[in-house]
């Protein structure tokens, strides 16, 4: 997780200063910026799971015992705390909080849409509908022009604005948003940002986003409307009747003062990639792809650099494992052995046709990173039941005990000693 957290959080950076010290397109900054979102949301240590686990090799069993007894069982004791899922539980409450704020923004917006629609300035104007061969309506109290819905969007032009040429502009300006579907751009950025409410270079990364689609349309627009003509427009309609409204769904034919400036710099200059430009990005993402490939890849493939061929890990197990499918008549299975894996290979084995283990021991200096899966087999499927992590001195005894029925209605009792050793012969 944390090498997730710094990886996006290097890539995020670097696109970041790339756009405020490189000249690109509008065209490759908006595609850059949308990258930069696009890895926050790849879960680098699933995917390294999913690999690892198509990869088990069978460990070298030296010695094995096992024996199943019966016993009547008429109480249980039950413990229904669990603390090794409280870092998942708080993942996932995080996740419940964007997806609450993403809902509140949403009925703020429409709540927004419906009080324009109810409003008695509100009405559709065929004069312009017929002039610019699309949908038009006038409104009080909204922006200079905006384009209102997302997958049935209106253009809402204020009933401030008379002069054709602005008109003309802003009409246009929608009609551009439209064809391009940017309120629903514009959607799936709110639903991001309020999906990491709690990451600020997510925010920050989204307004460029956000700016970067209002340049297009400038862009993609001006070429139909004339440059200069387009240029002298905005500037004129950004002078006399600009407001401010926080409208995070919708597009608007003006934003910010910040903003509209840039927008205004951006359709002078008329940005084309250099070569030196177009290195520097591809530079960009090839480094970006190569680090998240390296991670996953590396998570999930064993290590087995500065050790020699024959060294890996002899670990001693004794296994107890209580089963009570049938809550009358528990038994219990027990069983010994000694099985030889090398290091960082995830190696498995079973004690029954229905409690399966998979392990993995890394080296540490003379400390063992035992990672431990315990899975249940049943005729519904394979189960995950718990993934403990120990951390233990080589030839020292460790043990793991779990009798928690939020995770399984059985008991495990796992002790085990890792230790260096060169492969059996």
């Amino acid at each position: 997780m944390i090498a997730y957290l710094v990886i996006n959080t290097c890539i995020t950076l670097l696109v970041m200063a790339l756009l405020k010290f490189t000249h690109g397109s509008n065209n490759v900054n908006y595609s850059l910026t949308v990258f930069a979102l696009s890895v926050w949301l790849l879960p680098y240590p699933v995917l390294a799971e999913i690999l690892s686990s198509n990869n088990l090799v069978s460990p070298v069993i030296l010695s094995q015992t096992l024996t199943t007894i019966s016993q009547q069982q008429d109480n249980l004791n039950r413990y229904l705390i669990d603390y090794q899922q409280l870092s998942s539980i708080a993942l996932f409450a995080c996740f419940l909080i964007g997806l609450c704020i993403f809902a509140t923004r949403l009925k703020n917006q429409l709540s927004r849409q419906a009080i324009i629609k109810s409003s008695k300035s509100f009405h559709y104007c065929s004069a312009l509908s017929k002039q610019y061969n699309t949908s038009v309506y006038r409104a009080d109290n909204v922006p200079s022009g905006m384009l209102m819905g997302i997958f049935t969007s209106k253009i809402v032009v204020a009933n401030a604005i008379t002069q054709p040429n602005q008109l003309a502009l802003i009409i246009n300006h929608e009609k551009t948003h439209q064809t391009r579907k940017d309120n629903l751009r514009l959607m799936l950025l709110t639903l991001m940002e309020s999906l990491f409410w709690w990451n600020p270079l997510v925010k920050k990364v989204s307004a460029h986003t956000r700016f970067y689609i209002e340049a297009l349309c400038d862009e993609q627009c001006a070429k139909q409307y004339g440059q200069t003509k387009y240029q002298h427009d905005f500037a004129e309609l950004i002078l006399h009747n600009h407001q401010i409204q926080n409208l995070a769904f919708n597009c608007t034919a003006t934003s910010n003062k910040n903003n509209n400036i840039q927008r205004l710099k951006r359709l002078k200059e008329q940005r084309e990639m250099t070569i030196k430009s177009k290195l520097a990005y591809t530079l960009t993402i090839t480094t970006a792809l190569l680090l998240m490939a390296w991670h996953t890849f590396a998570l999930a493939t064993p290590n087995k650099e500065h050790q020699p061929n024959d060294l890996g890990a002899l670990v001693n197990f004794e296994l107890n494992v209580t089963d009570r499918t049938d809550a009358n008549q528990p038994s219990t299975h027990s069983s010994k052995m000694a099985m030889w894996v090398n290091f960082d290979e995830k190696a498995a084995f079973k004690i029954s046709d229905k409690f399966h283990f998979n392990f993995k021991v890394s080296q540490r200096s003379d400390v063992a990173d035992v990672e431990i899966e315990i899975l249940e087999v049943t005729n519904s499927g394979r189960k995950i039941v718990e993934k403990p992590k120990l951390s233990v001195a080589f030839n020292q005894q460790a043990k793991i005990e779990i009798d928690n029925y939020q995770l399984s209605e059985n008991a495990y009792s796992i002790s085990f000693v890792p230790s260096k050793a060169k492969k059996p012969e």
